[in-house]
């Protein structure tokens, strides 16, 4: 390796231009100083692919577990999350943290340090059966929860809709 090569190298672990310089510098800014904080917590993330039947050990061994700041809201039920850089947070994602679930709502299309995405605090637990006759649950956020159904009734008879019975 000549001296060329040594010197390239070098500039390139520094970040090669002074926009990269800067963004080395908030990663390891991020990285040393974060985990000190008191909204750093450890949460299990479910991405959108397995957030039914979260409880399942299927859907457990799906999950992964994440060090992330979690900054409050005036909102009870609304936070924002910051994931570590290099990280990713999809929206649709569910969360567990302090034995509740929350739902990732929005997401900041930014995302060259960090990922940072607005929390829901998921307040229904919906459940519905499959094709398969299998019962699935999957936390929800229901803004007014009058507006729905609760559920049907095992004793009643299923009606089919008049175009339905036409096609029969």
């Amino acid at each position: 390796m000549n001296v060329w090569d040594s010197y390239e190298t070098r500039i390139e672990t520094l970040g090669g231009t002074k926009r990269g310089t800067s963004k080395k510098r908030e990663i390891r800014y991020v990285h040393n100083k974060l985990p000190d904080n008191l909204s750093y917590q450890l949460v299990t993330l479910f991405d959108p692919a397995h957030t039914y039947n979260i409880e399942s050990t299927e859907m457990q061994n799906a999950a992964v577990e994440q060090n992330v700041a979690i900054i409050n809201s005036d909102n009870l039920n609304e936070k924002y999350i910051f994931s570590m850089p290099g990280e990713d947070i999809e929206c649709g994602s569910v969360i567990h943290w302090m034995d509740n679930y929350w739902l990732v709502d929005e997401k900041d299309a930014n995302t060259t340090l960090y990922t940072r995405a607005k929390l829901l605090q998921c307040n229904y637990l919906l459940r519905w059966v499959n094709n398969n006759d299998e019962i699935c649950e999957q936390w929800c956020m229901i803004e007014d929860g009058t507006k729905y159904l609760t559920g049907e009734y095992e004793d009643r008879p299923r009606r089919l809709c008049p175009l339905a019975q036409k096609c029969a």
